[in-house]
Order: structure tokens, then C-alpha cells, then sequence
């Protein structure tokens, strides 16, 4: 017990030492290492002096080496756990027990040895790289950026270093300035480092300079063809651009291991896209909530080639899919289910086809996008429901609303605005706004209303329950949204919605115009430039007003004073 209670104190000074490193200045000197305790440095040097001369020691550490680069890591992991065992002050050995325990998945252990190696040698480039390394992945990005300055300041030629540290800047910290200063010099410092191109593609991207970031992206795939991100994030462009024909062959790529693409383990051979007729298809969801209704556009046609169609998809979708599709065998679950025993009930399956995959057969260019009045089917008897609830709100036209959308991953920051901002637009005469916002935004609502009088109506039970979120949607005038799922469920049900659009949209909702292929009732007002929603939001209200002109009569005027 004694040993186990010395090596968690000497961790806790260790990870003392790493947050008084990460708090001083990015560009002072390395500080001083805490000093172990005097117990534990006796013990690790009688060990290493007693136990294992240089030979013995270099063939475990070379056993090591030899294990991890053939890919066993677990062996790897033994072979520096004895190396450490026998030299505690071997710095490169505990850096490479982090990375074995960081291959196998093992972060907290992977911290610890990183964190014994800096002890060690708090000049250890590697180690802060690898540090950093972990806390992007952990979404720790503060710390990550921190650790990876420091790994820059000891190594400024340090490609892998300079790229993550641009990632991290530009993706999750808002600083895309100093993020693209670190891609530029990780491109200079190693010209043949393919994902430092990615992710200067990925920056410029973002930023709206599409052309650079193709040749960007270009330039990664000739260095390193396979590039997965690469490949996907050329094939969004080409998409945003409308240029169908190049794009879908090229949005195969997510399969390749992309956090767009949810591997399902169904087992049976890819669907061509070619009549089938008297074959059962499997259609699976494999992206998120709003991709899978986009996608689902496509199903009238699967099931028009094929003699059945089997749709997976998310458990939320599973009535709306049903009752929209009522040839179709719907099944609703998760995406990480890996039972897959109800595919028992609807009998042999002779294809398989993830559902993005379908616009790559259907959609190869802007004729094959049909002029629909909605392709999704409400719940009529909930529609009913919400249209007298609605209407006891009162006269004038009913909004739905939502203004925050996607994640830190899908550029959340960009997509959203906030509620205060939309002030021009709530104030609209008559107006009756309900919220379609998903996720707990009962304490936005309220202080909107205490600071401005302003009432915004919110339903969970509409919101907890999508079937009877679709039938809201239906029985409402218009949706108002940022880019979130609920402009596809509007837009798939044929009902009205205005988007507001960053400079920068996502790729579906192309790089210009009013329109969305996908979705006829759709319109799109886009920001002017980037950071600035105020003249899109006042052009909303203007034409709000305009769409629904408030009563002028005496009466009318009279009750509003």
C-alpha cells in the first residue's frame, strides 16, 4: 500500500507541475521539474544501477521499438513498463510507454507518462507534442494549444506540432490568424507533410477561399493519395459549387474512416443503383438527424427500382419514416446498435446502401432534383392538434424559431446567433413565435422575455417526441432557423422556412442563391460576411412584415394602444 500511495503522490506533483507549466507564460523558459520523493528516486536508481546493465536494458527498449512498429502495442506497453521499472529517469522511455498506452487507448495512462517524461526533461519537445496531442483528441483544446506552443518553442521547425497547433487554433479556438501563421510554417518545414495541407485546406476552407483550399487539398492527395479527409473535404466543395457529377463519386470517401460515416456491419453486397426489381433493398441511416432526412428525398425512388425496400433509421425518424413511406419495412434504432437479429423479421435482404450514398445514383445533377410539395407525412390528427393550440396563442402568423445549431465539430460558433440578436425579427407586429430550438433553452427564453417583453412560447413535449415535433412544423406559418435539422424536416415537409446562412454554409446549403435543391419551400438569407448577421436578420424582418402585414384597421389600432 505504501508503494501505491508513493507513485499517486509523485503523479499529483507531476500533474502540479504540468498545470504550473501550462499557466506560465507559452514563451518563457522550461521551469524546474518538482522533485521526487526521496523515497521513490532511491528505490528507481538502486533498480536501474542493480538490475540491468546498458546491454540488457538497450535489448528491452529496442524489443520495445521493435513491437510497437510492427503494430503490438500491448507488447510494446510491457517492454517500457520493465524499462521504466529499471531507469525512472529515462525520459524516452516513459514517452514510449505513453504512446503505446496512447495507442491502445489508454489517455490517462498516456497522460501520466507523458507527464513522467516531462518531469524528466521538461525541455522534451516530443513530449509536450504528444501531450497536446492527447488533449486535442480529448477535447481538452485550451490545454492542447498551450502544450503544443511549448513543444513549438522548443522545436519551431517541429511540422506535426505546428499543424495540430494551427488546428486547434483555427477549429475550435477562434483564432484563425494565428492558426493559419502555424499551418504556413508546418508546410514550409516540411513540404511532404500531407496533413499540414489538410488542414491548411481545411482553414481556407472555412475562411470561403474554396479555390485555395482545392489546391490545398490537391496538393495532400499527391503527397498522399489515400487521404481520406482530403478526398471528402474536395468532394464538399465541388457539392457546395453544385457540381453534382464530381462530388458524389467523391463523397464515398467518408467511408473511409471520416467522422461523416458510421460504419453499420451489415453484410450484404452494395446496391448499384440499378433496377432490381423483385430484390429487397437495405437502406441505412449513417450521418446525423438532418442528413438522414435530406437523403430519405431518394427513397421514392429506391422503392421504384427495387421490389422492397428496408429503411434503418434513427429511432426518432421511425413513424415519420413509416407513415411517409408506407411500402417500405421501417425499422427505427441507433446507429451503434450491433445487433442487427430484427433484420429476422422482414426477411432476406439481397442489397445494402447507406443512405448518403443515394444521391450519387439519383441526383447527378440540378434537373435530378425533383419540384416537390414534400416527400415526409405529418401525423394529420397531431396537425390538428397543434393548429387549435396554436391558434389559441391568438391572432397574427405563427413562427417557429431556432437559433443555435450543430456542435463544436460542425462549426456551432459560425451557425449560431443569438436569441438578443433576433430582436428585429421578434418584434414583429402580431407575430406569434414558438420555439423549435433543441436542448434546454428554457433559461434563454425567459431572460429574453424579463428584459424585453417578449414572450417566445416553448413546448417540450413538441420538441421531446420528433412525430409530434413534424406535426408542429406542419401546422406552423413558417420556420425561422440556422442551419439545424429543422430546416430539413420543414423543407421535407413541404412547409415554408427561411434560413439564415453564414458567409461560410454548410455544404448543403450551396455557395449562393436563395434556393436549396433539396427542398423547394425553403429560402435561404445569407449573411454578407462573415461575423455580420445584423443585415440578413434586419432584411428578415423587413420581409417578414411584408409576408405578413399586420391589420390596419381602426379597431385594430385602438386595442393595440
Amino acid at each position: 500500500m505504501g508503494h501505491i500511495m508513493q507513485q499517486w503522490r509523485m503523479l499529483e506533483l507531476l500533474r502540479q507541475f504540468i498545470a504550473r507549466l501550462r499557466a506560465s507564460d507559452a514563451t518563457a523558459s522550461p521551469v524546474a521539474a518538482p522533485a521526487q520523493p526521496a523515497s521513490a528516486a532511491r528505490a528507481g536508481a538502486l533498480v536501474a544501477a542493480g538490475h540491468a546493465g546498458d546491454s540488457e536494458y538497450r535489448a528491452i527498449f529496442d524489443a520495445g521499438i521493435a513491437a510497437f512498429r510492427a503494430g503490438r502495442y500491448e507488447e510494446a506497453m510491457g517492454h517500457f513498463e520493465r524499462c521504466v521499472e529499471l531507469r525512472a529517469e529515462d525520459a524516452d522511455a516513459h514517452l514510449n510507454l505513453g504512446l503505446s498506452c496512447h495507442r491502445l487507448g489508454r489517455r490517462e495512462d498516456a497522460a501520466d507518462s507523458y507527464a513522467l517524461a516531462l518531469a524528466q526533461r521538461p525541455e522534451f519537445a516530443e513530449a509536450w507534442f504528444n501531450l497536446g496531442t492527447l488533449d486535442l483528441e480529448r477535447g481538452a483544446y485550451e490545454s492542447a494549444a498551450v502544450s503544443l506552443k511549448r513543444a513549438v518553442l522548443l522545436a519551431p521547425h517541429h511540422a506535426p506540432a505546428l499543424s495540430n497547433l494551427g488546428y486547434v487554433q483555427f477549429k475550435y479556438l477562434g483564432l484563425p490568424g494565428e492558426g493559419e501563421e502555424h499551418l504556413r510554417r508546418a508546410v514550409r518545414a516540411q513540404p511532404g507533410f500531407a496533413a499540414a495541407r489538410l488542414n491548411l485546406g481545411m482553414l481556407l476552407q472555412d475562411r470561403g477561399l474554396l479555390d485555395e483550399a482545392l489546391s490545398a487539398y490537391q496538393q495532400a492527395l499527391r503527397r498522399e493519395p489515400d487521404l481520406t479527409e482530403a478526398r471528402l473535404n474536395r468532394a464538399l466543395i465541388w457539392l457546395a459549387r453544385g457540381d453534382f457529377a464530381r462530388g458524389w463519386p467523391q463523397y464515398e470517401a467518408r467511408k473511409g474512416g471520416s467522422v461523416h460515416f458510421t460504419a453499420r456491419g451489415f453484410r450484404f453486397p452494395d446496391w448499384d443503383g440499378k433496377p432490381a426489381p423483385g430484390r429487397t433493398v437495405l437502406v441505412y441511416g449513417e450521418q446525423g438527424l438532418g442528413d438522414e432526412i435530406m437523403f430519405a428525398s431518394c427513397l421514392p425512388e429506391v422503392i421504384a427500382r427495387t421490389g422492397r425496400c428496408v429503411i434503418d433509421c434513427a429511432t426518432k425518424l421511425e413513424r415519420l419514416f413509416a407513415r411517409s413511406f408506407p411500402t417500405a419495412a421501417v425499422h427505427g434504432g441507433s446507429q451503434n446498435d450491433s445487433d442487427h437479429g430484427w433484420l429476422a423479421a422482414v426477411g432476406p435482404v439481397d442489397f445494402q446502401i447507406a443512405i448518403g450514398s443515394l444521391p450519387g445514383h439519383f441526383r447527378r445533377s440540378a434537373a435530378d432534383f425533383p419540384a416537390h410539395g414534400g416527400y415526409l407525412k405529418a401525423d394529420p390528427a397531431a396537425v390538428e392538434t397543434w393548429r387549435t393550440r396554436l391558434a389559441a396563442l391568438g391572432a397574427g402568423p405563427k413562427i417557429g424559431i431556432s437559433w443555435r445549431g450543430g456542435t463544436v465539430h460542425t462549426r456551432s460558433r459560425l451557425r449560431s446567433v443569438e436569441l438578443g440578436e433576433l430582436l428585429p425579427v421578434l418584434r414583429t407586429r402580431d407575430a406569434r413565435f414558438v420555439s423549435v430550438q433543441y436542448g434546454d433553452c428554457r433559461e434563454e427564453v425567459a431572460r429574453l422575455h424579463a428584459e424585453h417583453g417578449i414572450a417566445i412560447e416553448h413546448w417540450p413535449d413538441a420538441l421531446a417526441d420528433y412525430d409530434q415535433t413534424a406535426a408542429l412544423v406542419a401546422a406552423l406559418d413558417l420556420v425561422l432557423s440556422v442551419q439545424t435539422a429543422v430546416v430539413h424536416l420543414a423543407g421535407a415537409l413541404g412547409r415554408p422556412a427561411w434560413v439564415l446562412v453564414p458567409a461560410v454554409p454548410e455544404w448543403r446549403y450551396r455557395v449562393e442563391g436563395e434556393t436549396m435543391p433539396w427542398y423547394p419551400s425553403v429560402r435561404l438569407m445569407r449573411q454578407s460576411g462573415a461575423g455580420g448577421w445584423q443585415p440578413a436578420i434586419e432584411r428578415v424582418a423587413r420581409e417578414l412584415r411584408e409576408r405578413f402585414p399586420a391589420p390596419d384597421s381602426e379597431s385594430d389600432r385602438s386595442g393595440a394602444e
